[in-house]
């Protein structure tokens, strides 16, 4: 079924693209004439014919080296008398039989045509009807009656050949038989539906990777969003806990902070109190219960025994050399000190 179905697209691409080609790059057009002296072959321009060689009808030579890069690949018409061509209709077949319509007619075409397989030229039409079913046309003509054209178009290395009946054109209607020559098409039509059936897996293959990978990255993207599903609700519920915390506790750091805040005031307060005329303090630096003061005293040493006797500061030291102001009888002082209970609950 998928062999089948692979086939009947390859068949179709193939199509399509010779089909495509030719419109795109028409064929250089020729037509052969011929009695029973002479054979002529024209060069088609629109509805006129320019002739461009002659020869005997029983004694064809060879075609002339200069007029085969024109006729390569075109397409050359074989003019024939009109009872030449024979048209037959099979019985009607039913659709599905299209794709096999070739093998149905090379089994019938010897019981349709007075010429044997191997002698006939034919060339088949189907047409679909209302009721579902095929009508089948098979046009033919016998090849020893124009072998000496068809040697002369296979000389000229043309595409395909077009045997239609005296007194209509390449592009009139019926019957007319066109049909491949040569085995350039055949190899060319096998390479063409090979390359489409590569491009077909190709192209199966590609978009079965995009579903597979679509499917993956799709799994993926499902499994990180249910994870940060999880951790954005771990993360509210910490969150919330935080806040309830922090709800219980929002007066307590209110009333520390408030205690906090006017503590350097206070400390400050006592030691303006414990401090004698003539020190003044230029920093003030409060950390918990740690104490540093810097500033400028007439009797710096006097000030570490001062503080430790006020019972409000324990522990107090200089934590810098005292220095003698330049042209002054004042020292540059810097204490560190201890806050002593009492001290701290004053705060």
């Amino acid at each position: 079924m998928l062999s089948s179905i692979l086939t009947q697209w390859a068949e179709g691409l193939s199509t399509a693209y010779l089909f495509a080609e030719r419109w795109l790059r028409p064929p250089n057009r020729f037509r052969l004439r011929g009695n029973s002296r002479a054979i002529s072959l024209f060069r088609m321009h629109e509805a006129t014919e320019d002739p461009v060689f002659s020869t005997d009808a029983h004694n064809f030579k060879g075609l002339p080296k200069n007029l085969l890069s024109e006729t390569r690949n075109s397409s050359i018409e074989i003019v024939v008398p009109a009872h030449a061509i024979m048209e037959q209709r099979l019985d009607p077949l039913p659709a599905e039989s299209l794709p096999f319509i070739d093998n149905v007619v090379l089994h019938q075409i010897e019981s349709i045509f007075p010429w044997r397989s191997n002698d006939i030229l034919h060339s088949t039409r189907a047409e679909k009807r209302n009721d579902g079913m095929l009508d089948v046309r098979v046009q033919a003509t016998s090849r020893s009656a124009i072998k000496t054209e068809l040697a002369i178009a296979e000389a000229c290395k043309a595409a395909e050949v077009v045997i239609s009946p005296e007194n209509q054109g390449l592009d009139a209607g019926k019957p007319q038989i066109r049909a491949p020559l040569g085995s350039g098409h055949a190899s060319k039509l096998d390479r063409l539906q090979a390359i489409a059936r590569i491009a077909v897996i190709a192209l199966i293959v590609s978009s079965a990777c995009v579903v597979g990978w679509t499917t993956y990255v799709r799994w993926s993207l499902s499994s990180d969003v249910a994870a940060l599903d999880q951790a954005i609700a771990e993360r509210r519920a910490l969150i919330k806990r935080s806040l309830n915390a922090n709800d219980a506790a929002q007066s307590r750091g209110l009333e520390a902070r408030k205690r906090f805040t006017p503590a350097a005031v206070i400390v400050l307060d006592q030691l303006s109190s414990i401090l004698p005329d003539g020190t003044y303090l230029t920093d003030l630096t409060l950390e918990g219960n740690r104490l540093r003061i810097s500033g400028v005293s007439s009797n710096a040493v006097e000030l570490v025994p001062l503080l430790e006797k006020s019972g409000q500061f324990k522990n107090a030291s200089f934590y810098a050399p005292t220095t003698r102001l330049s042209g002054s009888t004042n020292d540059r002082f810097s204490i560190e000190a201890t806050l002593s209970p009492p001290s701290l609950a004053t705060q």
